[in-house]
């Protein structure tokens, strides 16, 4: 018996199947801290990204010299590295959805 399938046209497009998100729990215990300590999306309103790696490196130093906690929060270092890799990203996208769309506006004749 042959099995008929509906056509997918999924070439080019995330495999988001090959990401562990239980591994992301830590991430996410940090952003539900800075959510209660800030407010929700507050690193939404801008970080210098310059100031992101800091942090994200002060954090992997510490892991380098065997402390897995942060003393401030009682989260993982991971949680944090995490966290700020995520930030970086995300001003990196916006960075580039912002020149998209001024490059959009730029006549092609010049």
């Amino acid at each position: 018996m042959s099995e008929n399938k509906g056509l997918r046209y999924n070439t080019g497009k995330r495999k988001w199947s090959l990401v562990h998100f239980k591994s992301l729990e830590p991430m996410i215990e940090v952003m539900e801290f800075g959510a209660k300590k800030y407010a929700v999306d507050n690193w939404k309103q801008g970080f210098d990204k310059k100031e992101i790696l800091e942090s994200l490196q002060r954090h992997l130093a510490k892991l380098f010299d065997g402390e897995d906690i942060d003393q401030e929060s009682g989260l993982h270092h991971i949680g944090h590295i995490m966290c700020n890799a995520m930030f970086y990203s995300f001003y990196m996208n916006k960075e580039k959805e912002s020149n998209d769309t001024k490059n959009r506006n730029i006549p092609s004749s010049i």
